[in-house]
């Protein structure tokens, strides 16, 4: 194209007379900046502010150009999509002509001021009760399928990418419990979580895993761990990343649950997460669990868990029953023997107050 033409880096004379070896191994070095699945995007977003520049007339990349170019996708892109674009273009300008553009403040500050206010939809979540109510009431001649994925993304903050490419060899059944590696994670860190029985009257999540792990064909050639399951039998074809993705959703319609379109392919990471801070769990066991590198993410949850929410109400105001059962006694001047309440000796106490916590 023209555009790329016009912006392209100047090379000195010393990097135009590189060795071809060193030129192949710089290039090879260059191309893992750009994930390999999201090279396609890299380019087309690329390609898009090169068109842009072309039809403004534009030689040089600059500050403004930049500021300009986003001032205008915004009238059209969610602030989520514009820093998307923003991440891409950033890697792509940076390889293409050698500008670091994360120096240009002003597009950055713009991008905030944008995002001010903005809340990204986010998917829909399963409590424990409607959890607990799948795996009892649907049948597994149906629903055997959904429910080992189910078990899996919950007890894993699993994506649909990472249930999808799970393998035989990372799914270790050690007995009292199912062992899981998940080596391919988006963000590049190695994640293991074990699954157990579970709490639920009736019902064991053990058993649901080895019941479909012994509808597997013997025949089947391919080590992926999850296969289409119909009719209460597994055949050898894989399962796809778009069937994961679309049974959070199977699962609301089943449960009659409003708006069952809502429960997208995040619904069970976003289930798994909000449990796990429900359930008390501190920022480094969060982060952990989901494999998040910042503390942004992993607070959310924190910051939207129920229990959390009841607790800090509690701590405001209080409801009657908790004021009661915390509420100090006091006693005045008393002469006592604590010693062998509290295994500290303290005796013929005396012209004091003490407060007892009960």
């Amino acid at each position: 194209m023209k555009a790329s033409c016009s912006v392209s880096a100047k090379m000195s004379d010393s990097e135009e007379n590189l060795p071809s070896d060193i030129e192949l191994a710089a290039q090879s070095a260059i191309d893992t900046l750009i994930p390999a699945k999201s090279k396609e995007r890299y380019e087309i977003v690329y390609k898009y502010f090169e068109e842009w520049m072309e039809i403004k007339k534009i030689r040089e990349v600059s500050e403004k150009v930049v500021l300009a170019y986003f001032a205008e996708q915004s009238e059209r892109l969610k602030p989520s999509s514009l820093w998307c674009r923003y991440s891409m273009l950033r890697t792509m300008v940076s390889i293409k002509i050698k500008i670091d553009i994360s120096q240009y403040h002003q597009v950055v500050a713009f991008l905030k001021r944008k995002s001010e206010g903005y809340r990204p939809k986010k998917s829909c979540i399963f409590c424990k009760e409607e959890i607990h109510q799948f795996l009892k009431e649907m049948n597994d001649k149906d629903f055997l399928f959904m429910k080992v994925v189910l078990i899996f993304g919950i007890f894993g903050a699993c994506r649909r990418e990472e249930i999808t490419n799970l393998m035989r060899r990372d799914v270790q059944d050690k007995g009292e419990f199912i062992w899981i590696t998940l080596p391919n994670t988006k963000t590049k860190i190695t994640r293991e979580f074990a699954i157990t029985d579970g709490n639920i009257q009736g019902i064991s999540c053990l058993d649901l895993f080895r019941k479909y792990m012994d509808l597997r064909p013997s025949q089947t050639k391919h080590d992926r761990f999850f296969l289409t399951y119909r009719g209460g039998k597994c055949t050898q074809q894989p399962v796809g990343v778009n069937t994961i993705g679309g049974i959070p959703k199977k699962i609301a319609t089943a449960l009659g649950l409003s708006e069952p379109a809502n429960y997208t392919e995040h619904c069970f990471r976003r289930s798994s997460a909000s449990l796990l801070a429900d359930a008390g769990a501190d920022m480094h066991t969060l982060k952990s669990h989901g494999g998040w590198k910042s503390d942004n993410v992993a607070e959310g949850y924190v910051e939207t868990s129920v229990q959390n929410k009841k607790i800090i109400a509690t701590k405001i105001m209080g409801s009657s029953d908790t004021l009661r059962s915390t509420s100090n006694v006091m006693v005045e001047k008393p002469s006592i023997n604590l010693g062998t309440a509290s295994g500290v000796n303290i005796e013929n106490v005396s012209n004091c107050v003490i407060y007892v916590n009960k």
